[in-house]
């Protein structure tokens, strides 16, 4: 049985605060969802992102692929996240890469988004749906700002089933490591069609969210034995076993990574 609902903005800020920490920056090498910037290019391209395009980046972290599409496909990219600290990050990033003119970044949740009704031409979600309690609002938030024709894309967690979770990965921390807040892919696909879009494709990449499995639990022993002080609160172990369920989960299929490409019907 899922948990209560913790507060959405609550749970936002708790995400944005783990994912500005030092640790977990050096553990995930500057890249927050697996695939990088390598799957982002693909989404766009499936999404038809091209320099006419209007573009919201919905939890857009430190800017990372906004600023990257802002610069690959010449489009304007606007960002929200609910981390001040990122959007500063974003805004900096933005401007050192040349297309500060290109991007605008605010402090923002996906159930308040803070642009008037059919602004954008597309909307993607990198690994942030999972993380959303008001899945629904939050959906049609992001329909409200999409023009008719619009087009959606998201890369997400998918679990299975919850149950099969290991109840760590239940709770908040399991929300937090967009875990316990993911849906199947059927979930995903329901979500948004009763939001009023239409599924246009949806493809597993669960290769590279393992391959961000493993390439965090290689740096864990790597910087912990070059610093024995690196995980500060966190013990090895503790670190260790949570990436070892994980990669077990991912092992099973209960916990994969999925692309799904959506349209505005009306």
């Amino acid at each position: 049985m899922r948990n209560p609902r913790i507060d959405s903005e609550y749970l936002g800020r708790c995400c944005a605060d783990v994912y500005t920490h030092p640790v977990v920056t050096k553990l995930l090498d500057g890249i927050f969802h697996p695939g990088g910037l390598a799957l982002s290019n693909l989404m766009a391209e499936k999404m038809r992102i091209d320099s006419g395009s209007k573009v919201l980046d919905i939890a857009c972290g430190d800017g990372l692929t906004a600023t990257f599409l802002a610069k690959k496909f010449s489009c304007h990219v606007s960002g929200i996240d609910a981390g001040s600290s990122m959007i500063d990050r974003a805004i900096t990033r933005a401007q050192e890469a040349g297309v500060g003119y290109a991007t605008d970044f605010r402090v923002g949740y996906a159930t308040n988004i803070p642009f008037p009704d059919a602004h954008f031409d597309a909307a993607y979600s990198e690994c942030a749906v999972c993380t959303f309690n008001d899945k629904n609002h939050s959906v049609q938030e992001t329909i409200r700002v999409l023009r008719v024709g619009g087009t959606l894309g998201v890369n997400d967690i998918i679990i299975r089933d919850f149950e099969d979770l290991d109840e760590e990965l239940k709770g908040i921390l399991g929300q937090v490591l967009c875990i316990a807040g993911a849906l199947s892919p059927d979930g995903y696909i329901t979500l948004f069609e009763q939001g009023g879009f239409s599924l246009k494709e949806t493809s597993s990449h669960t290769d590279v969210l393992k391959q961000m499995v493993d390439k965090a639990s290689n740096r864990v022993r790597m910087l912990t034995a070059l610093d024995e002080s690196f995980l500060e609160t966190a013990s090895i172990d503790d670190v260790s076993r949570i990436i070892r369920n994980i990669k077990d989960q991912i092992h099973t299929g209960n916990i994969g990574y999925a692309m799904f490409i959506f349209e505005k019907s009306v």
